[in-house]
């Protein structure tokens, strides 16, 4: 291998193990983000890093090792193997298989150090944590047609032709489906780009439809959740999103909404051009300039300045809880972690200040309760119980 290629992967696995432990930021995440670009094989073996199964496997065909830990000796006893369901992969990856083998190894050497203070049985076996949202989503077709799309992807197209990856491989020819839906799960995010041209990154737990053609006149789609649109100029072909009791009309700008349907409320942030909000209920409508913010609340529209750096935080992986309540922000991360929060006795009425990647695990992000005396407990089946700390023994935090 090249000396500057290897270089590079070192540097590399060494941004992946910051990405898995939450503390990756700045120019080097750009330079992660840049090297994913540069090849699906490279998107290939990143995957396999995050893949817990697969560091849960190598940690425990590696714990034999434990007195040789060194870095030479973990690179000579992972192998790099394709999978079953992409028999061509192997050939394909061929001048990879070096790097997978050291991204790997690294990543397996967090897992097996991020908490030395615990046993290896209970390290492996115990859910107390949760990892971050991954790249998640399904395509439903109007005949029926569904497909899981490939979490080693970020962004499907749809057209006339088909919908592709953004690397050009077909996910499923249109033929006579006139509509499309994605949908995200919780603990799922995805980008897709419409037949127009439209760039939308949906946030976890949401779901878009579209059709597969738009009409000559207009652009219309439905959304349920929350994402971010950059809408394709077109002058005489209106962009419209319709959500719960509401109507945003656009020509080609960027915006946000978030329609969940558990909120009360609908939030349509402005980044760039000019839209019309519209609550279909009594009729009001207002004009979002940069920097407006719409909340629609049943039959009441209201319209005022936000900070967007605030209200975008997720579109550039970050959380921001600035001023937000408990609940707001657990509502965060029941959809971004996929858990049920729980509350047990009264919860005080408490704002919190500042934030974090998005990357990080659920566990880091709850620190943050630590500070307000309250206390948290992961459960088996995905629940997260909150309650004030004991101050005989606090039960949560971990």
């Amino acid at each position: 291998m090249d000396p500057k290629e290897e270089e590079k992967l070192i540097r590399i696995s060494a941004l992946v193990l910051q990405e898995l432990q939450g503390t990756l930021t700045g120019e080097d995440r750009l330079f992660l983000e840049n090297w994913l670009q540069e090849s699906a094989s490279n998107k290939e073996i990143y995957q396999r890093c995050l893949d817990g199964q697969r560091q849960r496997e190598a940690y425990a065909s590696l714990q034999h090792f434990e007195k040789q830990r060194n870095f030479e000796s973990l690179k000579n006893k992972i192998s790099f193997q394709p999978t079953t369901r992409k028999p061509a992969l192997l050939k394909r990856l061929w001048p990879y298989a070096a790097a997978a083998s050291v991204l790997l190894a690294l990543s397996v050497v967090w897992f097996w150090n991020r908490d030395n203070s615990r046993p290896a049985e209970v390290q492996i076996g115990a859910v107390s944590d949760r990892l971050p949202a991954s790249n998640q989503a399904i395509i439903t077709l109007s005949d029926g047609r569904r497909y899981e799309l490939n979490k080693g992807e970020k962004q499907v197209l749809i057209n006339g032709s088909g919908i592709r990856y953004d690397d050009g491989h077909e996910v499923a020819s249109i033929d006579a489906a006139v509509s499309a839906k994605i949908e995200t799960p919780r603990g799922g995010t995805y980008e897709v780009t419409l037949p127009d041209g439209t760039m939308v990154k949906l946030n976890a737990g949401t779901t878009l439809s579209y059709p597969t053609i738009f009409a000559k006149d207009k652009r219309e789609v439905s959304l349920r959740g929350e994402a971010y649109f950059e809408v394709a100029k077109r002058k005489n072909q209106p962009f419209i999103v319709r959500t719960k009791n509401q109507e945003v009309q656009v020509l080609g700008t960027h915006f946000n909404i978030n329609a969940y349907p558990t909120s009360a409320q609908i939030k349509t942030t402005l980044l760039e051009g000019k839209v019309q909000v519209k609550e279909l209920i009594k009729g009001q409508k207002v004009t979002l300039m940069p920097g407006d913010q719409s909340v629609s609340s049943g039959a009441e529209l209201s319209r005022h300045p936000v900070n967007v750096q605030q209200e975008m935080a997720w579109v550039y992986g970050k959380f921001n809880f600035d001023g937000k309540s408990l609940r707001q922000v657990m509502d965060e991360l029941s959809q971004w972690y996929a858990v049920d929060v729980v509350y047990k006795g009264d919860i005080p009425d408490v704002s919190f200040f500042g934030g974090t990647f998005r990357t990080s695990k659920l566990s880091t992000i709850l620190k943050i309760l630590k500070d307000q005396d309250l206390s948290y407990q992961l459960t088996d089946d995905g629940k997260l119980i909150i309650e004030k700390s004991d101050p005989k023994g606090q039960k949560g935090g971990q």
